[in-house]
């Protein structure tokens, strides 16, 4: 069951539709960074775009380059640094305002500052996200309302 709802009686597709993540595996796709935030989808506004680059601490970044959000990307974001490049993912996830957002080690390459910028945004109760974080920075485990803690596979609750 999903929120009292049976399993056998939801449509896959729209429920995966509910669901961001960013995993440390994720690369930014060969496309422009409005492509490679939006995925095509044309209800994503300019307004939606620009919060969650604000929120990513992209917003610096994308002013300095020449074409804007028409900046191409190379295949895998082969051209940009690997905090942009996380960045940019994460700003992907949120900008569908998912119900739930699953990252993992997704700030690990940000300075502090930055890092607990988006952290308290992430964790912030306005968003309309329930957020499961998985990793080994301690910085998330003063932030998190509950830890659970794997141990030989067994469910620790902190």
């Amino acid at each position: 069951y999903i929120n009292d709802q049976s399993l056998q009686g939801l449509y896959l597709n729209d429920y995966r539709s509910y669901i961001s993540q960013v995993f440390p595996e994720m690369t930014p796709f060969e496309g422009t960074i409005r492509e490679n935030l939006t995925f095509g989808n044309l209800n994503i506004d300019d307004d939606t775009i620009k919060w969650a680059l604000e929120k990513t601490k992209l917003n610096d970044w994308l002013r300095y380059q020449v074409d804007g959000l028409r900046t191409m990307i190379y295949p895998e974001g082969k051209q940009l640094s690997t905090s942009i490049a996380r960045k940019i993912v994460l700003a992907r996830a949120i900008i569908i305002k998912p119900k739930l957002l699953l990252i993992k080690d997704a700030l690990d390459q940000l300075e502090k500052e930055e890092s607990n910028a988006i952290m308290d945004f992430l964790i912030d109760d306005s968003n309309p996200w329930s957020l499961i974080v998985v990793s080994h920075n301690e910085s998330w485990s003063k932030k998190c309302q509950r830890i659970i803690k794997l141990d030989e596979g067994e469910i620790q609750n902190k």
